[in-house]
């Protein structure tokens, strides 16, 4: 089968990608789109790509950006889906999949292993518009690149057993009335998730608000920016950026020793502001794009101000 149209998504790292490897997949033309959620809180490995989507975004919630990271062609097959003997195919059956960094586990609704949710790690079916509207771009681009459909099921049932309760498995796992039969599964077209792929029992993505990352994406003209694709170097350097910017409250350095007055912060000339500008230039040395620094300036001060008001609110 012939691969139509473009194979390398836009803006997403290709760091580890496992198509030219031991775990290539079989060329397809995709008509639909899995979504799956990784119950973790950082990129894995896919053990060298046997158990590999088609793309995973990891949320930088700080820059309220996801980063892609692609790791077969668009119409490749992928290695995420159960595919039972003497069955329908799963992962041939031109599926792309897209793995999402986090959890749908209502258990961890709050907080997973002391971090907490929209801070440290994404609780997708609570999931900020940014991200699903991050989602949704990708999703369009898969539109009108390779004619996935704009529309998904209707029913994303609840994941997550009650910690009360063990043992008792979630809404969304094994033969759920949203599981398609064998038959509804060869014909379907758009997007569905793991919880919804007959021969398998996961539940994810559980309840995440699926249309409304259908109904972003129709109204999106958005495609992924090539600027996105950024190196573990750059992240770093950006978060140090944010990491300076964050605690900044105007002049006041009460209980950190330093003084400095409003001149000085005017014309750049204190140590905090010069530390500040200096981030910035090695950002830009870096070669991260100005709209990148710039949002990351952005999210610092939105923090100080926050901050600053906090102070001054009785």
């Amino acid at each position: 089968m012939t691969r139509t149209g473009p194979q390398k998504i836009p803006g997403a790292s290709q760091q580890y990608f496992f198509g030219t490897g031991r775990y290539s997949g079989s060329d397809m033309e995709v008509n639909c789109g899995v979504v799956h959620t990784t119950e973790g809180m950082s990129l894995t490995t896919y053990s060298s790509g046997a158990m590999a989507p088609n793309v995973t975004g990891v949320p930088d919630i700080k820059a309220r950006k996801i980063r892609w990271f692609q790791h077969f062609d668009v119409d490749e097959s992928a290695r995420a889906l159960e595919n039972r003997s003497g069955g329908v195919e799963t992962n041939t059956a031109n599926a792309f999949q897209m793995e999402l960094v986090g959890t749908c586990d209502a258990n961890h609704a709050k907080t997973w292993n002391g971090k907490k949710a929209g801070v440290d790690y994404i609780y997708w079916p609570e999931a900020p518009d940014w991200a699903l509207a991050e989602v949704a771009v990708q999703v369009r681009w898969l539109h009108d690149q390779h004619n996935i459909p704009l529309t998904c099921v209707k029913d994303w049932l609840a994941y997550g057993t009650d910690s009360r309760r063990p043992g008792v498995t979630p809404a969304s796992y094994g033969a759920s009335p949203a599981r398609m039969s064998m038959t509804q599964w060869r014909s379907f077209t758009g997007w569905c998730g793991h919880q919804h792929v007959p021969e398998n029992v996961h539940g994810d993505p559980g309840s995440m608000d699926f249309p409304r990352v259908i109904a972003l994406a129709k109204g999106s003209t958005n495609t992924p920016s090539e600027e996105d694709d950024m190196t573990p170097e750059q992240a770093k350097k950006l978060d140090e950026l944010h990491a300076l910017l964050t605690p900044f409250g105007g002049w006041d350095y009460k209980g950190k020793g330093k003084t400095a007055d409003a001149y000085s912060h005017l014309t750049g000339t204190d140590a905090r502001t010069v530390e500040i500008l200096a981030a910035i230039k090695q950002l830009g040395s870096a070669g991260l794009s100005a709209a990148q620094i710039q949002a990351a300036a952005e999210a610092g001060a939105n923090a100080a101000l926050k901050a600053l008001a906090d102070r001054l609110t009785p």
